[in-house]
């Protein structure tokens, strides 16, 4: 083909016809710049091909990811309800009783552990999707915006659980003046009764049957203080934290799932289905 148009232009000038080979050379370059667009188009679409596929790729890794976080949050949800109900119930046990009065046993069970877990991102889907720039060829807007969002939440759930660890390390401050925890069989009190009070799969423990707990509340131990203003000083402690603990399971944690689960949703319809 380039010798045919190599003849062709000799040809016309040795003839001495300039116009028809100024119109020849014309059509000539026009041939060649299409030839380089179309070679450009091509491969611009094979980029943005191999783009959209690495994109897939990170989407459904991100989905399992999301997934991780749902399941996490769950756990912890359940924690802060856990908590949250022993606090009502040691409200309860100690409201308009006199010092003398309050067990210290059941003081020592509903106060053992007054904190949820640190939470337990999966983010190394994000994390590399940001480092990579993959996060920029998500072409529907309202998803990389979703993703932004959800991001952002999850460091905000992770500065609450800071100022969470922050209060409840003032509420056990005041505790350990109040609790007695100096019992003969702590050590299997602990292992049999206070760790499954505060697991999640042991919902509904019914921990004042345990043998362990029956010795301690037989040995008659008695609360560190003989004024109540202390143990009310706890209690009031505990309200507060539960308060911030109320938007965490009410509020925050019911929208982190819903926006996890809505985002799921929306990658699997555009990269898995």
């Amino acid at each position: 083909m380039i010798s045919i148009f190599k003849k062709l232009r000799h040809a016309l000038l040795n003839e001495n016809k300039f116009k028809k080979y100024l119109v020849y050379a014309i059509g000539e370059i026009v041939l060649v710049v299409i030839g380089i667009l179309i070679a450009l188009q091509i491969n611009t679409w094979n980029e943005k091909k191999i783009r959209q596929q690495k994109v897939a790729e990170h989407a459904k890794l991100y989905i399992k990811d999301l997934e991780a976080d749902i399941a996490m949050v769950a756990i912890n949800w359940k924690i802060i309800d856990n908590v949250s109900e022993k606090i009502d119930s040691l409200a309860l046990a100690v409201h308009n009783k006199n010092v003398e009065d309050i067990s210290n046993i059941d003081f020592l069970c509903f106060t053992w552990n007054i904190l949820y877990r640190p939470y337990r991102w999966s983010r190394s889907t994000i994390d590399h999707m940001k480092t990579s720039g993959t996060l920029q060829y998500i072409e529907d807007i309202s998803i990389s915006k979703k993703i932004g969002e959800y991001d952002a939440f999850t460091h905000h759930l992770d500065e609450d659980y800071l100022n969470d660890k922050a209060k409840s390390e003032v509420s056990l401050s005041l505790i350990s003046q109040v609790v007695n925890s100096d019992y003969d069989n702590i050590s299997a009190l602990r292992k049999t009764v206070l760790v499954k009070m505060n697991n999640p799969e042991f919902v509904g423990f019914q921990y004042y049957f345990e043998p362990e707990y029956l010795k301690c509340k037989a040995s008659d131990l008695q609360v560190l203080t003989k004024d109540m203003r202390e143990v009310k000083q706890v209690i009031n402690s505990l309200i507060r934290l539960q308060a911030y603990y109320d938007i965490r399971s009410n509020i925050e944690l019911p929208q982190l799932t819903a926006d996890a689960e809505e985002l799921i949703a929306l990658l699997e319809a555009e990269y898995v289905n």
